[in-house]
């Protein structure tokens, strides 16, 4: 599955409630902390954000289009040229199937 970076969240809370929109909408994320629990935020002081939010390839135009909503609607601005998202950067990743 090739995934595709959707957002550099600032902090935990918020990209748990991105993470929770997109799955309540059947757009699966994977959320991704840089944190590293044993330096106790140090590493945030190193990437000046908490993490990211992939989304699959073929889902993200609408995943964009719901986290721009959700991201005005809380009053963060959505900048039409934010580099922490870096729209082009395509991530792929080896999956497992499993019969569940």
């Amino acid at each position: 599955m090739k995934t595709k970076l959707l957002y550099k969240p600032d902090n935990e809370l918020l990209a748990l409630s991105i993470k929770s929109l997109l799955e309540n909408e059947g757009i699966c994320s994977i959320v991704h902390s840089y944190q590293i629990p044993a330096y106790d935020g140090i590493a945030q002081m190193m990437r000046p954000k908490w993490g990211e939010i992939l989304v699959a390839e073929e889902d993200y135009a609408e995943a964009k289009e719901l986290l721009d909503a959700f991201l005005s609607s809380e009053g963060t601005p959505v900048a039409e040229d934010d580099k922490s998202t870096e729209p082009d950067k395509i991530i792929k990743h080896e999956t497992e199937e499993t019969d569940d």
